[in-house]
């Protein structure tokens, strides 16, 4: 019986790509476009960096200044701090590179792996105040206070989860490898990493611009439909939308803290050939997403005097 509904759905999944050819061929330009403009250019970069910050022992550096600050407020192992100021610095789905990187080395298990992927989705800082703030609404405060909460977002669920024991691995020096030898791997790392990514994104493209044609959603609701879905795109969508400015950023912090379930799916391909716990990240993000957004929504007369 499983089979027989299963080969069902996969009939149907067939049929929905055939009759609308021309939506997954342009949803397919549509990604690549995307991910070439604006994810392959900051994600493939730190993949090398992360690999040669490693080698240069800069995860030691980082260890002895924040380690023990961030030991201390998230009840994890001093040497993960690079995974979260890395993650700060850069952007999601990079939290998961610099995971997988020490969890290849067995510098965590895979339970402290879980618990920090939680609270490591960063979003870009140059997107956030950049293309959304000014360019998108013409105010670095905007986004500079989008970016903060999402920060604060991070700091809430790390909190929430230091209950959660890690373990203390001893960090190996791998210096043996030539250094030339670490950049050959990370080059053939950044391309698998970003060909991963990239095809999620062309995934969720499709999906979307499917559903897109065939229902009809009230605006707001699609707004935030799509940004749960591809996080560019719901941004985008908010934007547009005929609403005041301060439920434009109540809605825009909603979507860039839940990161979407492309960038979620993102960061599971990454990590592919270690146990995530998927259920766990969707529940937690959602979770303190729609907390902070209703507290927002409280105070939102005082807010706007902040932040507009």
């Amino acid at each position: 019986m499983k089979s027989i509904i299963k080969n069902v759905i996969l009939t149907l999944v067939l049929l929905i790509f055939m009759l609308n050819i021309n939506i997954v061929i342009n949803s397919t330009k549509e990604a690549t476009l995307l991910f070439l403009n604006k994810i392959f250019i900051s994600i493939f970069p730190f993949i090398i960096l992360c690999d040669i910050l490693i080698y240069f022992d800069y995860h030691i550096f980082l260890k002895r200044i924040f380690g023990k600050f961030l030991s201390k407020i998230f009840n994890i192992d001093s040497s993960c701090s690079i995974i979260f100021i890395l993650s700060l610095l850069t952007s999601s789905p990079a939290n998961s590179i610099y995971i997988k990187s020490m969890l290849d080395k067995k510098q965590i298990d895979i339970e402290t792996a879980n618990k920090i992927l939680n609270f490591t989705y960063f979003p870009s800082i140059s997107f956030t105040i950049g293309t959304i703030g000014i360019l998108m609404y013409k105010s670095f405060k905007f986004g500079l206070f989008l970016w903060l909460f999402c920060l604060l977002n991070n700091i809430l669920i790390g909190i929430f989860m230091r209950k959660e024991n890690t373990t203390t691995f001893n960090i190996i020096d791998e210096r043996k490898i030539n250094f030339f030898e670490v950049l050959k791997k990370s080059f053939i790392k950044g391309i698998k990493t970003s060909i991963t990514i990239l095809g999620n994104l062309i995934i969720f493209t499709i999906i979307l611009n499917i559903i897109n044609k065939y229902f009809t959603f009230n605006k707001v609701f699609y707004s935030i439909f799509s940004g749960f879905i591809e996080l560019t795109s719901g941004i985008t969508y908010v934007n547009k939308l005929n609403i005041s400015l301060i439920y434009k950023f109540i809605l825009t912090f909603f979507i860039l803290s839940f990161n979407s379930l492309s960038v979620i799916f993102q960061s599971l391909s990454i990590l592919s050939n270690y146990k995530i716990n998927i259920k766990k990240t969707l529940i937690v993000k959602l979770m303190f997403s729609l907390i902070l957004s209703i507290l927002m929504i409280l105070i939102k007369d005082w807010l706007s005097l902040i932040i507009l």
